[in-house]
C-alpha cells in the first residue's frame, strides 16, 4: 500500500518534534508553522523556476506597513503561505486528526522531518538569491 508522503512528513514532524522535546506546550504551532513555511517556500521556488523559464505569475505586492521587510514578510504569506495555512489545519490539526494519522503512518523520528525541512529552506535560500539578482 502506498503512504501518502504528505502524512509521512507530518507524522515524522509530529513525533520527532515532541519525542525531542517533551516538555514544550507549544509543539502543535512550532510544527505547524515550520511545516507552512516549508510548503510555502517550495512554492515560492516552483514559482521562481516558472519565472525563469518566462511563465510570469505576478505576486501581490503588500505596501501598508512603513516597514519594507514586514511588507515582504505578508506578501510572502498571502502569495505563498495562505493555502497551506488552511490545508494543514483542516487536514492535520482539526479534531485533532493528527493522532489518527500517527496510529497509520510510520515515523522516522524526525529524520524524514529534518532532511524535508532543510532541502526546502537550502532550496528556498537558494532561489530566493536568485529572485533576488534576476527579479
Amino acid at each position: 500500500m502506498m503512504k501518502n508522503i504528505y502524512y509521512l512528513i507530518w507524522v515524522d514532524s509530529i513525533v520527532g518534534f515532541r519525542k525531542h522535546n517533551p516538555t514544550r506546550d507549544d509543539w502543535k504551532f512550532t510544527v505547524f508553522v515550520t511545516n507552512t513555511m516549508c510548503n510555502a517556500l517550495n512554492v515560492f521556488t516552483i514559482d521562481v523556476l516558472l519565472n525563469l523559464c518566462g511563465v510570469k505569475i505576478s505576486p501581490v505586492k503588500i505596501d501598508i506597513i512603513p516597514i519594507p521587510m514586514l511588507n515582504s514578510f505578508l506578501g510572502f504569506v498571502i502569495n505563498y503561505a495562505w493555502i497551506f495555512i488552511l490545508l494543514n489545519y483542516f487536514l492535520i490539526f482539526r479534531k485533532d486528526r493528527y493522532e489518527e494519522l500517527i496510529k497509520k503512518y510510520p515515523n522516522k523520528n524526525g529524520k524524514l522531518a529534518m532532511i524535508y525541512g532543510l532541502c526546502s529552506a537550502l532550496v528556498g535560500y537558494i532561489f530566493m538569491m536568485l529572485y533576488g539578482i534576476l527579479g
